[in-house]
C-alpha cells in the first residue's frame, strides 16, 4: 500500500478538535467520494480508498447525497428501454408466472 503525506499546520488540527488519525481516516474517505463522483473509481475501489467496506461506503454516499447509481444518459435510456419492455411484458400477461393470490398473501 502507498501512503502519502499532506501537510497540515497544527493550528487546524486545534481548531478542528481531532487528532491526526480521525483527520487522515475523513481525508480518505472525502477524496474517494469525489473519485466515486468524478466516475474516476467504481464502488468497490473507493470503498477500499476509503477503508470501508462497501456496504459502509454506500451508507457513507447516502449520508452525504451522492446517488451510487451513477449511470451515464446512454445507460439510463438503455435501463429505460428494459423497464418499458417489462412492463408491456407484464400487461401483456408474459410476466405473470404466479398466482396473484400467492403475491397478495
Amino acid at each position: 500500500m502507498k501512503e502519502i503525506k499532506i501537510p497540515i499546520d497544527r493550528n487546524v488540527f486545534f481548531a478542528l478538535n481531532k487528532d491526526t488519525k480521525c483527520i487522515a481516516n475523513e481525508a480518505r474517505a472525502i477524496l474517494a467520494m469525489q473519485y466515486f463522483k468524478e466516475h474516476r473509481l467504481g464502488l468497490g475501489h473507493a470503498a477500499k480508498m476509503a477503508g470501508m467496506t462497501k456496504w459502509d461506503f454506500t451508507e457513507y454516499l447516502v449520508e452525504h447525497e451522492i446517488d451510487i447509481y451513477q449511470y451515464s444518459d446512454e445507460e439510463w435510456a438503455d435501463e429505460m428501454v428494459l423497464v418499458d419492455k417489462m412492463v408491456e411484458e407484464y400487461r401483456a400477461g408474459k410476466l405473470n408466472n404466479h398466482n396473484d393470490e400467492e403475491v397478495l398473501a
